[in-house]
């Protein structure tokens, strides 16, 4: 079978499985005459799936499963995230995406759905795709084409259900783009046209976007902005568009997926004012990190009256509380010292904790920078946050992880 110029047959899946442990430069290099396959294809197998192993295990599963390019499996979609994908669809949906890549995301969004119409540009992509789809999702329908021309030629009355872009983040140069007009196709200058076909437009898009700018680009009919992370790494932005009518408020969903079960938390419009008070932290109570996803939405406001915790500064982005908080969307510490950050008060530090794991909020030296002043050495059960209090004073807050 030829898929994509390469020759794959079954004694490629034979050979791949046998040598998954190898050394692929040993492989590349050792003399095999006589095969069958293309054995270049069969190597950039084996590489892809140690790459992808732990963000796609259920695909894996699959021995014919297939990858294009090496640069899939550094892209693709944790399928955590995926999965979180599909369940913003119905099971009636007609759904186009119009960037399909791997596919990750088509495969999880049509377990849930009616149909796919997966576009993809690139030709040997999509010739990949169309051979896993075959047996992996019979109702993900692969086109190879412009997603923009597509798009442009759809009879007036074509419509779909929802739509799913993941535009491309890197410019020509191969440089990381992080606004959606850089990106490719620039979504902003599709978003009329998307809109005769659609009432659903879901942007998946870089954790690194400047979210407050592309709230205001993308206008009136932004209903939801979601952060999603993954064992508290933020690993995208996604935003809900629905054109049958405009938004009189953005709803900001903070997720994060700690290897076993997402964790939610939501912030709705009426959760922006903030605390009045802030807090002072003290030996013997509880200190709270927000997780990443909502530090990438700045969410503290909701987050404070929601579990009644009190931010330490504007900046700090921690939060403390005076009795323990067992759902707290985050990181919970018990506050052991409390140390004013001045010269005779530090000397003594490496001493007492000569392990530290450091992090810095709002303080004026990095958290490498400080572990050099205070020559201590990293690990250990023992957490540092520097940081700067509501009136100015800089201290350094020693914990352990409550339990």
């Amino acid at each position: 079978m030829l898929i994509a110029g390469h020759q794959v047959d079954a004694a490629m899946f034979s050979y791949i499985a046998r040598n998954r442990d190898a050394d692929t430069c040993k492989l590349l290099l050792k003399d095999e005459p006589g095969l069958s396959f293309d054995k270049s294809f069969a190597v950039l197998q084996i590489e892809c799936r140690r790459k992808a192993k732990d963000k796609i295990p259920f695909l894996l599963r699959h021995d014919n499963f297939l990858f294009p390019k090496a640069l899939s499996a550094e892209q693709c979609t944790h399928e955590a995230v995926a999965h979180f994908h599909s369940s913003l669809f119905s099971f009636n949906d007609h759904v186009l995406d119009m960037t399909m890549g791997l596919g990750v995301d088509d495969y999880y969004i049509s377990q849930c759905v009616q149909e796919v119409t997966a576009i993809e540009i690139d030709k040997d992509i999509a010739a990949v795709g169309s051979y896993n789809f075959a047996f992996l999702a019979p109702n993900v329908k692969v086109v190879n084409a412009d997603s923009v021309q597509y798009l442009n030629q759809l009879d007036a009355g074509k419509r779909y259900d929802a739509i799913f872009i993941d535009p491309a983040r890197r410019g020509d140069d191969g440089k990381r783009v992080f606004g959606f007009a850089s990106c490719q196709p620039n979504v902003l200058e599709l978003l009329p046209i998307i809109a005769q076909h659609t009432s659903r437009l879901l942007i998946k898009a870089s954790p690194m976007l400047d979210l407050t700018q592309s709230v205001r680009d993308l206008g009136e009919h932004l209903a939801d902005v979601w952060a999603v992370s993954v064992k508290n790494e933020c690993k995208e932005l996604l935003f809900k568009l629905d054109f049958s009518k405009p938004s009189l408020a953005v709803t900001q969903h903070a997720l994060n997926h700690d290897g076993r079960a997402w964790h939610r938390f939501t912030a709705g419009a009426n959760d922006v004012t903030p605390a009045s008070d802030r807090a002072r932290p003290m030996a013997g109570e509880y200190l709270y990190e927000p997780n990443a996803s909502i530090m990438k939405l700045g969410c503290y406001s909701a987050v404070e009256h929601a579990y009644g915790v009190s931010q330490l500064a504007q900046n700090s982005h921690l939060m403390a509380s005076s009795s323990p908080i067992p759902d707290f969307p985050g990181r919970e510490f018990m506050i052991v010292d409390i140390i004013p950050f001045k010269g005779k008060e530090i000397k003594s530090i490496s001493k007492r904790y000569p392990h530290l794991n450091i992090a810095t909020r709002n303080f004026r030296l990095s958290a490498e920078a400080l572990k050099q002043r205070l020559r201590v050495q990293d690990g250990g059960n023992t957490y540092l946050f520097a940081t700067t209090l509501a009136d100015g004073e800089q201290v350094l807050i020693v914990c352990k992880k409550a339990t």
